[in-house]
């Protein structure tokens, strides 16, 4: 009786984890908006996919031959050696397959019903709790009181503006190297964020980061203003537009926007991604 009861209680434990398990459906209409939409935010811009994955400085994701547990293995883990980060430090695992459903909606060959039901993994909890110094880093990252902050131009975690480079890319550093390059910003660069200078025929020069040139149009930040504002041009109103590869668009003078005790904060922040 008593083994009766416990094989009972086991086959009741595990039913109510069978039910309690999270599942993401890649045909579903809802889910892969929520793709299309975390896509355009995080993947989209102009030095990295661009619009609906037709490619920009980063490769094309549409008309090819995805397999959908690859394209989640590629943007969950990243590509060690590449600008491509582990988006796993940045969203969670439900949004990183949001965002493979839309893909494979631009892929070659669809999902099919059979391979559409994905259970999330447990132990894939997404980007990492902050606690203490680094989680006050992020509040003075973000910190909406301040005209001049990080967030204007950096997108970490799922908050701020992809106007530079995306920090968790950058791989990891010391404390003392990322506090050099907050206050010496034109000391390094990141490549495909150098300062851009786009000549209007009118004259007017607009500095900040290219995000994309066609035949077109002209694309730029610009990172004169706070925060930058993204210039759309019609080609046939450019005298020329030149990328100055010893410059970097970053701003100067961040002594004055923070303590170094906050700097600090900040750089735990970082080091903590």
């Amino acid at each position: 009786m008593m083994r009766w009861a416990r094989s009972l209680a086991i086959a009741a434990l595990a039913c109510a984890s069978a039910a309690q398990a999270q599942t993401v459906n890649l045909l579903d209409r809802g889910v892969i908006a929520n793709g299309a939409t975390l896509f355009q935010k995080n993947c989209a811009v102009g030095y990295c996919h661009g619009s609906e994955g037709r490619a920009a400085r980063g490769p094309a994701l549409r008309d090819r031959d995805w397999v959908a547990r690859d394209f989640y293995g590629i943007t969950h883990g990243g590509l060690p050696g590449t600008s491509m980060p582990a988006w796993k430090d940045v969203l969670p695992a439900a949004d990183i397959w949001a965002i493979t459903a839309y893909v494979m909606t631009l892929a070659k060959t669809p999902v099919s019903p059979s391979e559409a039901v994905i259970t999330l993994d447990e132990q894939d909890e997404g980007p990492a709790m902050l606690t203490g110094e680094a989680k006050r880093g992020e509040e003075l990252f973000f910190d909406l009181t301040r005209q001049k902050r990080c967030g204007l131009c950096h997108m970490l975690r799922g908050k701020g503006t992809a106007v530079g480079p995306n920090l968790v890319a950058e791989g990891k550093k010391s404390a003392a190297e990322w506090l050099e390059e907050i206050r010496d910003p034109g000391e390094k660069r990141a490549t495909g964020f150098e300062l851009t200078e786009a000549t209007t025929r009118a004259g007017e020069i607009i500095s900040g980061v290219l995000v994309e040139r066609t035949a077109a149009e002209v694309k730029i930040y610009d990172t004169s203003t706070l925060p930058p504002v993204l210039r759309s041009l019609p080609a046939s109103q450019m005298r020329r537009v030149r990328t100055r590869k010893g410059r970097s668009p970053m701003p100067g003078g961040w002594d004055k926007v923070y303590t170094q005790e906050e700097m600090q904060a900040i750089v735990a922040f970082l080091g903590q991604l």
